[in-house]
């Protein structure tokens, strides 16, 4: 019965991840967004779980946080109820059955925005607008792609934090064009690699695909 379960997990996270367009995968999305969390726990998937353990080693004092591609609010719901973060919350994605279910988990968010992010990574809010923006696991392909990195990072505020994931395995030329992103962004003095923690994507999976949690704060 448990092989059961990861299977259809897994089938339900290629169809996602392996739509030829962003249109298709977020209908794949709106398929998949009631089994979404079940699934994903019987995959023992723990992403949002590292991201906001990263969040409490290294933010302080932060006021404002904005969840991109935040999906079901596994990452806001971390954040509130592991590490008792009291501060604003907003959350954005692209789709809206996974905002709806995250609106029901009564996580005192400010604000819910259903926001496409596309290369430029423009985002529909002011400049310096965030001390914090977390994302996990949407730098992937038909997610974000990797150029909107830049874009992202004038929301955040000077010395603000960004904390994102990526899968380091499977993914090659997006994993490719990521890296090539962040290291012009260091080059350049724009960000600071504070730290990358690699961990199992899926570790209930029989086959190992690696993700990375980046740390970076904006200079």
């Amino acid at each position: 019965m448990q092989d059961d379960k990861m299977e259809t997990a897994l089938n339900s996270v290629k169809n996602v991840l392996f739509c030829n367009t962003l249109e298709k995968s977020q209908e794949a999305y709106t398929n998949w967004s009631d089994g979404y969390d079940s699934e994903l726990g019987s995959l023992h998937y723990q992403l949002p779980q590292h991201a906001a353990k990263m969040f409490a080693k290294y933010v302080k004092n932060s006021k404002t946080v904005l969840d991109a591609g935040a999906g079901t609010g596994k990452v806001a719901q971390e954040l509130r109820e592991k590490h008792g973060y009291e501060g604003i919350l907003d959350l954005l994605d692209a789709n809206l059955d996974m905002l709806a279910l995250a609106d029901k988990k009564g996580l005192q968010i400010r604000n819910i925005i259903r926001h496409w992010i596309d290369k430029t990574g423009e985002l529909p809010v002011k400049n310096e607008n965030y001390d914090v923006i977390m994302c996990v696991g949407s730098f992937i392909p038909n997610h974000i792609p990797a150029s909107a990195l830049k874009g992202m990072l004038n929301s955040l505020k000077r010395d603000g934090w960004m904390i994102f994931t990526t899968r380091t395995s499977t993914t090659d030329s997006y994993k490719t064009e990521l890296e090539g992103v962040i290291q012009d962004l260091i080059d350049r003095r724009a960000i600071e690699m504070v730290e990358k923690e690699e961990h199992l994507h899926f570790p209930n999976a029989s086959k190992e695909i690696f993700s990375a949690v980046f740390v970076v704060r904006k200079l």
